[in-house]
């Protein structure tokens, strides 16, 4: 009797089981994670580690995203640098400040969202510290967007962090 019981409810743990694990490998490959229409740079076409990276814009020119120092550490000052070139001023707009929302892409990692000023001639500058991750490595999204605006958010950054030993 109990055995019976037992394989009845072993047999929905594991068919739970089974549908959790194509949820998240679902999940992992098949979406990017980034909203429709949003450029999109991966580690593989544009290392932040290396140096800048430039995103097309869809409504025309080019956002510029520059962290330093370099590889990207965690738990220390990083100096982020972003530049519009002039057509990506002309279709948004020079704004005071914009933000870079820091999210991870593996795991909630918190709230990181730093405000750059707006230093003229489309470069905008800020600073801001990732946390550290428990794992060896953690991939990053940067989202730049207007200030208060996530929904106008117009291009996306990824990059990966490594631990220190």
């Amino acid at each position: 009797m109990f055995a019976r019981r037992f394989n009845r409810i072993a047999a929905w743990l594991v068919a739970l089981l089974l549908l959790a694990t194509a949820w998240m490998l679902a999940e992992r490959y098949l979406n990017d994670g980034a909203p429709m229409g949003l450029p999109l740079v991966l580690p593989e076409d544009c290392d932040l580690n290396a140096g800048p990276c430039t995103a097309e814009l869809a409504r025309g020119g080019t956002i510029t995203l520059d962290i330093s120092p370099r590889p990207v550490p965690m738990l220390r000052e990083l100096e982020l640098r972003l530049m519009l070139d002039e057509p990506a001023r002309a279709a948004l707009g020079t704004p005071d400040t914009l933000e870079l929302d820091l999210a991870g892409v593996e795991m909630f990692m918190g709230y990181q969202r730093p405000a750059l000023e707006h230093a003229g001639e489309g470069r905008y500058h800020g600073t801001t510290t990732l946390p550290v991750c428990v794992t060896e490595s953690m991939t990053w999204a940067a989202t730049a967007m207007p200030s208060g605006a996530p929904d106008e958010a117009f291009a996306q950054f990824r990059f990966v962090t490594a631990r220190d030993h």
